[in-house]
């Protein structure tokens, strides 16, 4: 995807959806399920969405300010590594069941916010599908990620906050 995003004139004019990369499509049953929750998921046109973004883009909505996207210190890259939380079936969004299960698995699951960047300006690598985690590959996804973006009518934003580190000083 070669897609231009808009040009927006003014700051004043631009219109901000912020999402998070993951989230996107990580339960989005119209998105292969080897794709939820990639870079990848952005180009397909067709899913709710990207029908939903463009929806949003219809109604005036111009820019797309993505979360964290580099290269995240406490996300296991390999996505057959993560755990996932089992969570009990009855249980209440806000019951401490369900609270339980997503705090058992929460340092080694897949759900983080990316304040805690590794490398900066390095994609993710949990994000890209796998076979293309490694090197410029993961680059390439995320290029592929951006247009797809541009193609809904939308410019991107990245979240990028250089005082938030995973370590520091001899660290």
């Amino acid at each position: 995807m070669d897609a231009e995003g808009p040009e927006i004139e003014q700051f004043a004019d631009r219109a901000i959806y912020e999402l998070h990369i993951r989230d996107f499509s990580a339960t989005d049953e119209t998105v292969l399920e080897e794709l939820r929750g990639t870079y990848a998921a952005f180009a397909l046109p067709d899913t709710d969405g990207a029908n939903h973004l463009r929806t949003l883009a219809e109604a005036g909505m111009n820019t797309l300010h993505l979360l964290p996207s580099f290269d995240i210190a406490t996300i296991e890259e390999d996505r057959a590594e993560q755990l996932v939380p089992d969570v009990p079936v009855d249980a209440a969004p806000d019951s401490e069941e369900q609270q339980a299960a997503v705090t058992a698995v929460a340092d080694q699951d897949a759900f983080n916010w990316g304040y805690d960047p590794f490398h900066f300006n390095v994609p993710e690598g949990s994000y890209a599908s796998d076979g293309s985690q490694d090197g410029g590959d993961r680059t390439a996804e995320f290029r592929l990620m951006v247009g797809g973006i541009h193609d809904l009518g939308y410019d991107v934003v990245l979240d990028e906050v250089f005082n938030h580190t995973a370590q520091s000083g001899q660290g």
